[in-house]
C-alpha cells in the first residue's frame, strides 16, 4: 500500500495530487510529534515521581506544542475547517457561502499576515540578542519562528482560498429575477 493510500486526504475542490499528499504527510508527522511528545511527559512524569528531575524536557513539550499548533492552523486553515466559519457556511446559499468565505478568508489573510510580519520582527530582535532557553540552551529564534510559519502560512493559504472563492463566484450562473 503506498503512502498516499493509506494517508489520503480526501481531495478538496481544486487541490492537487501533491498538495493532498503534503497535508497527509504533515497530518502524519503532527500525528507522530504529538505521540512523541505524550510519552516524554509520560516519562517525565514517571522521572519526577521517582525524584528524578530531566532538565529541558519541559522546554521540548511546551516548544513542540507551539509548532504543532502553528502547523495545525495551517491544516484547518486549508481544509476551510475553523469552526466558526464553517458553522456559519452551512446554513446558507451556495452564493452567499462564497461570498462569505471570500470576507471571513480575506479577514484571516490580513490579519494572519499583520501577525506573521510583527512576529518576523520579534524573531529578529530575539535572534539579534542570541537568547536562548534556559534549560537547554536553545536558541529562541526556534520556538519563536513557529508564529511566522503558521501565520505566514495561514495569510498565503487564506489569500489561496479567497482567489479559488472568487474563481467559483464567477462561475457560477446568476439568478434572473422574474419578470
Amino acid at each position: 500500500m503506498a503512502f498516499e493510500d493509506k494517508f489520503e486526504t480526501p481531495p478538496a475542490a481544486g487541490t492537487s495530487h501533491v498538495s493532498r499528499i503534503a497535508v497527509s504527510a504533515v497530518r502524519l508527522l503532527l500525528g507522530l510529534v504529538l505521540i512523541g511528545l505524550v510519552l516524554l511527559n509520560v516519562v517525565n512524569a514517571l522521572a519526577r515521581a521517582t525524584g528524578i528531575v530531566v532538565i529541558g524536557v519541559d522546554e521540548v513539550l511546551v516548544f513542540g506544542m507551539i509548532w504543532m499548533v502553528m502547523l495545525g492552523m495551517l491544516l484547518v486553515t486549508a481544509d476551510r475547517g475553523h469552526i466558526a466559519l464553517e458553522l456559519l457556511a452551512t446554513r446558507v446559499g451556495s452564493r452567499t457561502a462564497h461570498v462569505f468565505s471570500i470576507v471571513t478568508h480575506t479577514v484571516m489573510a490580513a490579519s494572519c499576515a499583520y501577525a506573521a510580519y510583527q512576529s518576523f520582527l520579534f524573531v529578529q530582535r530575539v535572534n539579534a540578542a542570541g537568547q536562548t532557553s534556559m534549560a537547554l540552551g536553545m536558541p529562541m529564534l526556534i520556538p519563536h519562528s513557529a508564529l511566522v510559519v503558521g501565520f505566514g502560512g495561514t495569510a498565503l493559504i487564506a489569500a489561496l482560498l479567497v482567489i479559488s472563492d472568487i474563481q467559483a463566484l464567477m462561475s457560477q450562473p446568476r439568478l434572473k429575477a422574474a419578470p
